[in-house]
């Protein structure tokens, strides 16, 4: 399921920044061992996730590192690139769909410490912030992986508040577009009457 449906409406005018503040609170919370650059990137790429349709994850991880191993050098930054990006999300935004599948967390965890590296090789200017950040993306992959998995565990709450909310407004109000709305979310509104 792409992750802009399974976020919280956000009613800012900006993604980036709705998950820079959480992905900054989160690594705060966490005392990850992370850099602003890293916090920059994980945001970004969060927001972009969040506004992308449905993204093609039928690829799977060896058959993006194969086409990375394959593609010329530019090309290749971008499939290594892909594949720690894909790896990273989900591990931290999707673990619960691993439980579904036959490789394990650690397989995730090692090919998107290994894409990151290979970015991070690949581009090989020390100092230069791109190189650093797929160099700390790389050594600190667990921790990045626990910040996004914070950031998810923070907008799935403020999901379930909202539905909640929703509901109530619903009982209050028996608004049909709440209904509707509700019923897209999954929850049937039912009125509940005592009988005597």
């Amino acid at each position: 399921m792409p992750l802009n449906q399974r976020l919280p409406l956000v009613e800012q005018n900006n993604l980036f920044d709705w998950f820079r503040d959480r992905v900054d609170e989160a690594a705060r919370h966490q005392r990850a061992p992370v850099s602003r650059d890293t916090v920059y990137y994980l945001s970004q790429l969060l927001a972009e996730e969040g506004r992308a349709d449905d993204g093609d994850t039928s690829t799977t991880l060896v058959e993006l590192r194969m086409q990375a191993e394959a593609a010329p050098w530019g090309a290749s930054i971008n499939k290594w690139r892909s594949l720690g990006d894909r790896a990273l999300l989900t591990l931290g935004f999707f673990r619960e769909n691993l439980r579904r599948r036959t490789v394990s967390a650690d397989y995730y965890a090692e090919m998107g410490a290994t894409a990151y590296a290979t970015v991070s090789r690949r581009l090989r200017s020390p100092g230069a912030p791109a190189h650093d950040v797929f160099a700390e993306l790389a050594d600190r992959f667990g921790p990045c992986t626990d910040v996004i998995a914070e950031v998810r565990q923070e907008a799935c709450e403020s999901c379930d508040q909202d539905v909640v909310r929703l509901y109530e407004e619903w009982l209050a109000t028996g608004s049909p577009r709440l209904a509707e709305r509700l019923r897209s979310l999954g929850v049937v509104p039912v009125r509940f009457t005592a009988t005597g």
